[in-house]
């Protein structure tokens, strides 16, 4: 049944399969195809490789060609704005017709690619021009030029865009407007240059562009400033059109296949804008020359293929057909091999002319076929031998493997719901199973402590695996050794077993206590390690220094949130930055010297001062410190600590202040007092009573004055450092403002001054220190008079919310220029030094009445306007509790 189901399929494979000679053919086909397709491939490829250098080469030329336009038309507008600077610079006297034609005269000899110069006025009418120009144009009116009205317009040098006209002599052409000014900088006229678009035209077709390719150069309007079609540059024709301008629109540079309106195929194009004046250049190439080479080669190619395809496709028929006879003999010989039959084959079993190779493989196979019958049984005896040596082996690596098994049990981390004890307790339990015996663990106990206090050992413990079986009577032990430091041991209690367990067993054991010892090193190191970075975390974290470290690929690796505080940097976004970009971010808030941050990553260890913007106006005074991190000569990469010193410069910023404020504003009280007791210690005089009252009564003011500037630096000082402490209390607003006009001084000013008080009765109590209170409206009523060159006038108004009572105190004086709003209440600024010298002004008024306010949760704010007066707002808590009658 066997040998006829293989007969069967035989029969089917011969059905399903190819014949011999049909194999061999379509072999050599393909072996002469391959290396055609490949050669055919690889040329395809060259080509194209070809056809891309061409393409870039001209992209190459194009930009080449827009930069050496660019630099010609900058050249010549650079000259011409010089021209207009220097005529600019001269009086009126060197701003006569043969002055300025010296000057166009100059420039024309200088740069030949003008071929006019001209100077117009400020009626837009030529003044003067180059020795070559049509003198007939003196007096010419320009103004209905577009380039005369651009330049007006904007008073900046412009580029014409191509025009015809007398002042190009009627050809197309292209010209430079740069403005003149007077001596008042008011707009004068202006200098026309008109270019020749010959010297364009050289500079322009001076490249070897190719085979049927030509460069375009387009003005602002996309009128050809040149094209190798004459006419259009003649005709003034408009491409802005094409869809290649379309395109260099939204792109500074490019290349695409176009088709142009005037050209009957589609072309190549790549093409590049000029920035400054706004000019495109383009070099174009028929698609049909870029694609010549490559099709012509595809056709080759292809014919080549056919050739030989037909060539091999006979020459492999023939030889098939030799061969096909011998193949079939040996098909016959070897199907009685199979049905068992081991003769020796008929000498005309293999045709005559057969290939050496193939009678000698007839001749081989029938000795091969009887040695095949003998070596069976030896293979089967074999097979019995390393059947019974695999299962043998098989057993040992069973035992291996689940030893290997327990171990890597101690050998993988435990997880973070598993302490290390459970760990170790699960691998004895899995070898006391494996072992089939009692095991125990005992460890000595170990203690001490890390660099930074944590510790780092264990007490004594045993780790059992609790099992309890009463056969178990023999006991010994294996120590679990660290170096020459005993950890602990394991006890074994087992039956009597056989040597061979009794040795496997004991290796096995010494190899399981190492690794316990092994783990129980790492746990110590891995607590003492997680203890010290959890300590230098929070030493790190508790800084008020900013501290930030990057490693030898230049990235953040660590960053306290200090660091993310001061910069406002996200701690995610911190943590994803480079060196490069986070010094990047922190230069936009230096306000100046943000070359010396990037001075702080080219030395190991330096130091630097910054100043930083804030978003409310004022400046962050910061000292960074960079050092190297590197420990036995390995850098490990870089660190910076910033630390914030806008407490300390702000109080030599006082001291200063304050010293300042003593040597200017104590001296003349001081210098008055010691001339009226100098005058009064005269024994050489004798003055009348009324004169001695008179210089006694002047030294009560000076020393007044002194006690009032002693008083306001005690209060900014106070403001400064945080101790302002007020004594708040339920107040009715009108009685604060009447007991604040009682506390002003008895002077002739403020004699004339009038006290406007409209406040409601339904106006609720404020809820502040009445004194503080009295101290700001005297400060805000005394400006008011001081600043004022009328009779002074104040009026006092008050509204109410949920939670302020608004009081504006709105006066007639000189009034706040706006650009000292915004600053008239930082300590000592004054916005007239001269009027502040002769009011007696300190600046430091204005600042104790925004220290006051704030003090009691309120806000003060101003709203002036130059010459028209100024209006205080102040808004005071208002009392929240129950108001009594």
């Amino acid at each position: 049944m066997t040998y006829r189901a293989t007969l069967m399929d035989e029969a089917e494979a011969i059905v399903n399969n190819y014949s011999m000679r049909s194999h061999l053919t379509i072999t050599f086909a393909i072996m002469a195809m391959i290396p055609i397709l490949i050669l055919g491939g690889f040329q395809v490829s060259q080509i194209t490789n070809i056809t891309k250098e061409s393409n870039e080469n001209q992209k190459q030329t194009t930009y080449r060609l827009a930069d050496t336009v660019q630099d010609y038309m900058y050249y010549h507008r650079n000259a011409v704005e010089t021209l207009a600077a220097t005529i600019s610079a001269s009086d009126s006297a060197f701003r006569t017709r043969e002055s300025l034609t010296l000057k166009v005269q100059s420039l024309q000899e200088n740069l030949a690619g003008f071929s006019g110069i001209y100077v117009v006025n400020d009626q837009s009418k030529i003044k003067a021009m180059n020795f070559t120009a049509d003198s007939s144009l003196i007096g010419a009116d320009l103004s209905d030029r577009d380039y005369t009205k651009r330049v007006q317009a904007t008073q900046k040098t412009i580029v014409s865009s191509l025009f015809r006209g007398p002042e190009g002599a009627n050809q197309p052409t292209v010209a430079i407007a740069a403005p003149i000014y007077d001596g008042s900088k008011r707009f004068d006229g202006f200098v026309l240059a008109v270019l020749d678009l010959a010297p364009i035209k050289t500079l322009v077709t001076k490249y070897d562009y190719g085979t049927e390719t030509y460069p375009v150069v387009l003005d602002h309007t996309r009128k050809p400033v040149y094209h190798p079609n004459g006419a259009l540059t003649d005709s003034l024709t408009d491409l802005s059109q094409e869809p290649v301008v379309a395109d260099a629109k939204s792109k500074d540079k490019g290349e695409g296949t176009y088709q142009l309106s005037r050209s009957p195929q589609k072309e190549f194009i790549t093409y590049a804008s000029i920035a400054d004046i706004d000019w495109i250049v383009w070099v174009s190439r028929s698609k049909e020359a870029v694609n010549a080479a490559f099709i012509s080669s595809l056709k080759i190619t292809l014919l080549l293929l056919i050739i030989t395809l037909i060539v091999t496709v006979m020459l492999g028929s023939y030889l098939a057909k030799r061969l096909n006879g011998t193949i079939h003999a040996l098909v016959g010989y070897t199907q009685r091999l199979a049905g068992g039959t081991f003769v020796k084959p008929d000498s005309g079993a293999v045709p005559r002319g057969a290939p050496l190779e193939l009678q000698m493989l007839a001749d081989h196979f029938f000795l091969m076929a009887g040695q095949i019958k003998g070596n069976q049984q030896a293979l089967m005896q074999m097979n019995a031998e390393l059947e019974s040596r695999v299962e043998e082996r098989t057993q040992r690596l069973l035992r291996k493997n689940q030893e290997l098994e327990i171990v890597n049990t101690l050998l993988i981390p435990p997880i973070a719901e598993r302490t290390t004890d459970e760990h170790i307790g699960l691998g004895i339990l899995q070898l006391s199973k494996f072992i089939q015996a009692d095991v125990s663990l005992k460890l000595n106990p170990l203690g001490g402590t890390s660099s930074l206090g944590g510790f780092t050992g264990w007490e004594e413990k045993v780790v059992s695996s609790d099992t309890t079986l009463n056969k178990f009577e023999a006991e010994f032990n294996v120590p679990v050794l660290a170096g020459s430091l005993l950890l602990g041991e394991i006890i074994v209690q087992h039956e009597q077993e056989a040597a061979d367990d009794r040795d496997s067993n004991r290796a096995f054991l010494q190899t399981f206590a190492n690794t316990i010892a092994i783990m129980m090193q790492n746990d110590l190191l891995l607590r003492s390690t997680q203890d010290e970075h959890a300590t230098l975390n929070a030493v790190l974290e508790s800084m008020s220094d900013a501290v930030v470290l990057i490693d030898v690929e230049h990235r953040v690796v660590y960053a306290n949130h200090r660091m993310s505080d001061i910069f406002d940097i996200p701690m995610a976004d911190l943590l994803r930055m480079s060196e490069e970009g986070l010094f990047h971010t922190i230069s936009s808030l230096l306000s100046e010297r943000q070359e010396d941050l990037q001075k702080l990553t080219l030395e190991p260890s330096t130091q630097g001062a910054f100043t930083l913007k804030q978003e409310n106006g004022k400046e962050r005074f910061m000292m960074v410190s960079a050092f190297q991190v590197s420990r036995e000569d390995r850098v490990f990469g870089r660190g910076y600590v910033w630390r914030d010193m806008t407490k300390e410069h702000e109080i030599d910023a006082l001291k200063n202040d304050l010293i300042s404020l003593a040597s200017h504003e104590f001296k003349t009280p001081i210098t008055s007092i010691r001339g009226g007791v100098e005058t009064l210690l005269r024994v050489d005089a004798n003055w009348e009573e009324s004169f001695k009252q008179e210089l006694l009564e002047g030294i009560h003011e000076d020393i007044g004055r002194i006690q009032d500037l002693i008083d306001e630096w005690l209060d900014i000082s106070k403001i400064e450092s945080g101790a302002m402490r007020i004594n708040p209390q339920p107040l009715r607003v009108d009685t604060v403002v009447e007991s604040a006009r009682r506390r002003l001084p008895q002077q002739a000013s403020y004699e004339l001054m009038r006290l406007d008080v409209q406040i409601d009765d339904h106006i609720p109590l404020i809820y502040a220190d009445k004194l503080r209170m009295e101290q700001v409206l005297v400060n805000l009523f005394t400006n008011a008079v001081r600043y004022n060159d009328n009779q002074p006038l104040i009026k006092v108004t008050a509204k109410a919310d949920q939670h302020y009572v608004h009081l504006e105190i709105q006066d007639n004086g000189i009034g706040i220029p706006d650009e000292h709003v915004g600053k008239i209440f930082d300590r000592f600024y004054r916005v007239d030094v001269s009027s502040s010298r002769q009011t007696g002004g300190t600046g430091l008024g204005l600042a104790i009445c925004k220290g006051i306010m704030e003090a009691h949760g309120g806000l003060i704010r101003v709203e002036s306007m130059r010459g028209a007066g100024s209006a205080f707002i102040i808004s005071i808590p208002r009392f929240q509790g129950k108001e009594s009658d």
